[in-house]
């Protein structure tokens, strides 16, 4: 039995709620999530409270690596900027992180290098410093040739 990995939460297959209750309140700080109470259902929230609150429950696991599927698709700004800071605090704790957004700004602000893939074929590979928007562009459209942009 791997009872550490489930400590302090549980033990020999009980729940501890007073740690669950005491740690959910920890993160729903640290996180800023902002809810009526700590039972109140998920569904109840705003998008960027519900996108805080999966910050919260995988950041919290110290992750060495983190995929992050269109992160702020349908944010508004403020829980846009709130997640960018996150991914960014991650990556200068040394958290290698695969970021895969449709949203070029949002790309060129948290890239160190940028990959294109079109098609199912890559397209290049281009460090951020050296990227243009209208490169990218080219990239994504499949245009290798001309693109603007140094490859990597």
């Amino acid at each position: 039995m791997r009872e550490n990995s489930q400590a302090p939460f549980s033990k020999y297959g009980f729940f501890n709620f007073k740690a669950i209750s005491r740690h959910s309140s920890s993160l729903i700080e640290s996180f800023n999530v902002k809810t009526p109470s700590q039972e109140t259902p998920v569904k109840n929230l705003s998008g960027g409270n519900i996108q805080k609150i999966l910050l919260a429950r995988e950041l919290s696991r110290k992750p060495k690596v983190i995929v992050a599927a269109q992160p702020t698709r349908g944010l508004d700004i403020g829980a846009t900027e709130y997640v960018h800071h996150r991914l960014l605090e991650q990556r200068a704790e040394g958290t290698a992180i695969l970021l895969i957004s449709e949203d070029l700004d949002e790309i060129l602000n948290l890239s160190d290098r940028i990959i294109v893939i079109y098609e199912g074929e890559i397209m290049g590979e281009v460090k951020t410093a050296q990227a243009t928007p209208e490169g990218l562009g080219l990239l994504m459209a499949g245009v290798r040739e001309g693109s603007g942009a140094e490859q990597a």
